[in-house]
């Protein structure tokens, strides 16, 4: 829902930075994003970051492992 306030280059960063980790990591995607998300060594600002990238990967789950199956 709140994807309808961002702009566009923001959705398309995200979504390339998804696809990268779905891409290296797989169904462990989220759990990445969410550690990094977690990282006391971060700055809040990058924090963040890694947490709304976090809540997209791990909402649309479903929508990426099938988009990278087999064509």
């Amino acid at each position: 829902m709140f994807g309808l306030f961002e702009s566009r280059e923001r959705r398309l960063k995200d979504k390339r930075e998804i696809r990268y980790f779905y891409s290296k990591y797989g169904a462990e995607a989220p759990s990445v994003l969410r550690d990094r998300a977690d990282d006391p060594s971060l700055s809040s600002r990058d924090r963040s970051h890694w947490a709304r990238l976090a809540r997209k990967a791990r909402r649309q789950k479903s929508d990426w492992l099938a988009d990278s199956g087999p064509d």
